[in-house]
């Protein structure tokens, strides 16, 4: 199951969900959370989803019919009570890509979305899958304070999800490192080089998170989902990039 914003452009969002679920042979099925107008330049806006909207979606589908569900976009607080709501009764891996911003710009939650999902959805959740950015967003790191990534990736950690997969893709340097924490016995990192002209694809954090639900989905260990996962998106970009 898929539950986020929808981009008309399809470089992120749930469309690029559901693209990344069909290359790997998965079945899905999507709840829109928010319509958002933007291409890989420019921001134009976004509207909401009332919750009446979210309800109804909700009851068009059978959560029964599922092993995995990946969250993305939640706008405003009361997406995020709906969305826990409908999530209590069940018991469902939930792989959460806690997006704050898109790649174009546009302010996509604000603070109290972001407590509340932290209140409400993170102590349900199996994978909690930041960005560096995202992830001093969630910790309220100003500008100079310096963290590393598995001090931060940790801290995330305590605010209540099982595991945190800490995305190091902007990271300085020609190596990108990520760090899996939580549910491991011991932190793992994954490293590769970084790929020229990855910066310019938008979405690629929606398709990882994605392609790491489909694999544990599958029965996949949580730390070979996300390696699969991993290497999936790496040749993904490969295919995609704008240099």
């Amino acid at each position: 199951m898929l539950i986020g914003g929808s981009d008309g452009s399809c470089g992120a969002g749930v469309f690029a969900d559901y693209e990344t679920l069909k290359s790997l042979g998965s079945p899905g099925k999507v709840i829109i959370t928010s319509v958002t107008s933007q291409n890989d330049s420019i921001y134009l806006g976004s509207y909401d989803l009332p919750c009446t909207s979210l309800e109804s979606q909700f009851e068009a589908v059978s959560l029964a019919d599922f092993n995995v569900v990946k969250i993305g976009m939640l706008p405003t607080v009361e997406c995020v009570e709906v969305v826990s709501r409908y999530l209590d009764d069940i018991s469902l891996q939930v792989v959460l890509d806690p997006v704050m911003q898109s790649s174009s710009g546009g302010i996509l939650n604000s603070p109290e979305t972001t407590l509340a999902m932290e209140k409400l959805l993170l102590p349900r959740v199996c994978l909690l899958t930041p960005n560096l950015l995202e992830a001093r967003s969630l910790l309220k790191l100003g500008k100079d304070k310096k963290m590393a990534m598995e001090e931060m990736a940790t801290r995330v950690l305590q605010l209540g999800s099982e595991s945190v997969l800490l995305k190091g893709g902007h990271g300085d340097g020609t190596i990108c490192r990520d760090i899996l924490v939580g549910k491991v016995k011991e932190p793992i990192f994954y490293e590769r080089n970084k790929i020229e002209g990855a910066t310019s694809l938008r979405g690629t954090g929606c398709r990882l998170a994605t392609a790491i639900a489909h694999f544990l989905a599958h029965g996949m260990r949580l730390e070979d989902s996300v390696m699969e996962g991993i290497e999936f998106l790496q040749e993904y970009i490969r295919k995609n990039r704008k240099n």
